[in-house]
């Protein structure tokens, strides 16, 4: 097992996700140091985002509870991680996996509460969520996007436009194919461009409702894949 004192040969800035990976398999805690300290505000921000759809207020805090979760998980699990693959990707697969597991415990909770409870939960859930769509279009955009996609829809659009991440390496965390991650966002794109319509129109008069909507660039259509 390689020692704390010698198992950075290399500054850490220098050092690549799988070097630091392999280092820290082999017992290297400040490897994995390293790589925490590199990937959890990517994991928390999916998480919260993610954890949003249940209507519950306590997002932000849950996320941070699933980051841990999946950092934990994934240090068990270092050995079978393989280099030739964008650790991102491999972590991310854990992450999503921690986040469904803390959706399904939620909503097994929620199946014991009174409709009302869980309407006055969501109003808070709503207030919550103005505070946090204050900082912009895309805080909006996103949100919309946890409302109304489906899971897979969603951390496919997220993985791509947050994280840019190639086809590849979603399917991958989605357990498909490439073909099947590149439908899956294709469909992600349409469905919340029409929401986008469909909000717009709601809530202008009507000479706004008959003016086309501008999609955002994070919207636009892929890049076709290289030859």
């Amino acid at each position: 097992m390689a020692r704390d004192d010698d198992c950075l040969p290399l500054p850490e800035e220098a050092a690549d996700d799988a070097a630091l990976a392999v280092l820290a398999a082999r017992g290297c805690t400040g490897s994995f140091a390293v790589l925490t300290a590199r990937h959890h505000v990517a994991i928390v921000h999916y998480a919260r985002r993610l954890l949003a759809r249940r209507g519950g207020p306590r997002a932000g805090c849950d996320a941070e509870d699933v980051a841990q979760e999946t950092f934990l998980r994934a240090w068990r699990e270092l050995g079978r991680y393989d280099p030739r693959y964008t650790f991102s990707t491999w972590l991310f697969t854990i992450g999503r996996r921690a986040c469904l597991n803390h959706l399904r415990g939620e909503r097994r909770h929620a199946d014991r509460l009174s409709r009302a409870a869980r309407d006055r939960e969501t109003d808070h859930a709503a207030s919550v969520s103005g505070d946090e769509t204050a900082g912009g279009a895309a805080n909006s955009l996103w949100g919309l996007a946890a409302r109304t996609l489906s899971e897979r829809q969603f951390t496919a659009l997220w993985l791509r436009y947050v994280e840019e991440m190639p086809a590849a390496g979603i399917a991958r965390v989605l357990t498909s194919t490439t073909v099947g991650a590149r439908l899956t966002l294709m469909r992600a794109r349409r469905r919340l461009e029409t929401e986008m319509r469909s909000a717009a129109a709601g809530s202008a008069d009507r000479a706004a409702a008959v003016t086309p909507v501008s999609i955002p660039p994070l919207l636009r259509p892929l890049p076709p894949p290289a030859s």
